[in-house]
């Protein structure tokens, strides 16, 4: 649907122009919020609030964090999907945004979702917090990291610039939680924070959605992948290991991204016996699958070093392949290109260098074996 059609049709018409907004916002929306959407009557005050709205099972996540708290800030209400998911694990939740038409939405919404438990203020959440006495269990903070000059990612770029305030808001709360961008570099966090922070990546199964940093902590990195399979944990070990070789029969073993960006590229073999192919290399190779494995496991069918026989052999068994490239010098669709497939069908290339330096294409059942949703304990997800 072509909503800005929609838009210069109606132009002029508030009624229609608002009917475009929800119907838009929906779609946009639909595969992130899927509960909340089952609520007719929950409205969204702009497409820029619906964009950057945290997807339900990340902010499930963060209600469990909350669960336990009597009292939250949320500084940055914004849609409220964090705040909902605090205020729904028992929490009661504060919630402060600056735009008058969003908070008076959050009202509407929080009546319609049947949340009492929260109070939503149209206010500057700082000078809120400076003009208050009151005290808060927790305060959740998502910064801004959109302006009229573009994205910013450096957390004092954000607004409200959290360097400049997290004295405030530690002398007001136990416990500080801010919602960062996963483009980050985790040191330069702690950089920016505290070297004790605890800092969690949390990711979805394709891709790191943010940093979390929680204060105070004890200066662990961890990682969490959430998922409709339940929740996945796991935290870096410092247990050294041996390179493997893939071959036939075993399995590829490829970690979530909130994994890797938590820095976990010893996790699997501290956790789970199985190892890297190379330091550089972020995938691991194991006989069987780890109980747990906080990633994907593809069964590999065929390795083949990467020469131009074995490219024109699988130019010419395979006429479809889904390709992937790790620390490889050619990049994915440079690799398609050379090997002259096109991408799809049963079967994924990986593209990648092993700890003796040999360029490798490794052939793979394209959809991953099922691993054990199980934290990194072996508990069953909460």
């Amino acid at each position: 649907m072509d909503f800005n059609a929609l838009r210069l049709k109606y132009h002029g018409d508030a009624a229609k122009m608002d009917e475009i907004l929800q119907a838009e916002c929906r779609h946009k929306c639909a595969r992130k919020l899927p509960r909340t959407l089952l609520h007719d009557g929950f409205r969204f005050p702009s497409t820029a609030l619906a964009e950057m709205a945290t997807a339900e099972p990340v902010a499930d996540f963060h209600g469990r964090l909350a669960a336990g708290a009597d009292t939250v800030l949320d500084m940055t209400f914004g849609l409220g999907i964090d705040a909902f998911a605090m205020a729904r694990t028992g929490c009661r939740v504060t919630g402060v945004e600056l735009d008058g038409h969003a908070a008076e939405v959050a009202r509407e919404n929080a009546r319609e979702l049947g949340i009492e438990n929260i109070e939503i203020v149209n206010a500057d959440s700082v000078a809120w917090l400076n003009a208050t006495d009151r005290r808060f269990d927790l305060i959740f903070i998502d910064p801004a990291r959109r302006d009229g000059s573009g994205r910013h990612f450096a957390l004092s770029d954000c607004l409200p610039d959290v360097t400049e305030i997290l004295p405030l808001m530690l002398s007001r709360a136990s416990k500080v939680m801010i919602k960062c961008s996963p483009m980050l570099d985790i040191s330069r966090l702690r950089a920016d924070t505290s070297a004790t922070a605890d800092v969690i990546a949390v990711g979805t199964t394709r891709e790191c959605k943010e940093l979390l940093v929680i204060l105070p902590g004890s200066g662990a990195t961890s990682a969490v992948t959430v998922s409709e399979r339940g929740i996945i944990e796991g935290t870096p070990g410092d247990k050294k290991a041996q390179p493997a070789a893939p071959a036939p029969g075993a399995f590829l073993l490829e970690p979530y991204p909130a994994v890797m960006k938590a820095g976990a590229s010893l996790l699997l073999d501290e956790r789970f016996g199985s190892c890297r192919i190379a330091s550089s290399t972020h995938l691991y190779c194991s006989a069987s699958i780890p109980g747990g494995f906080p990633g994907e496991a593809f069964k590999i069918i065929e390795v083949h070093d990467f020469n131009k026989r074995s490219v024109a052999e699988i130019k010419h068994r395979y006429g479809m392949l889904n390709v992937a490239t790790r620390n490889f010098p050619l990049t994915a669709p440079q690799l398609v290109k050379k090997l002259g497939v096109k991408e799809g069908g049963e079967f994924r290339l990986f593209g990648i260098t092993a700890a003796d330096h040999r360029k490798l294409l490794i052939i793979t059942a394209n959809e991953p074996t099922d691993t054990a949703v199980r934290d990194a304990a072996g508990n069953s997800p909460g």
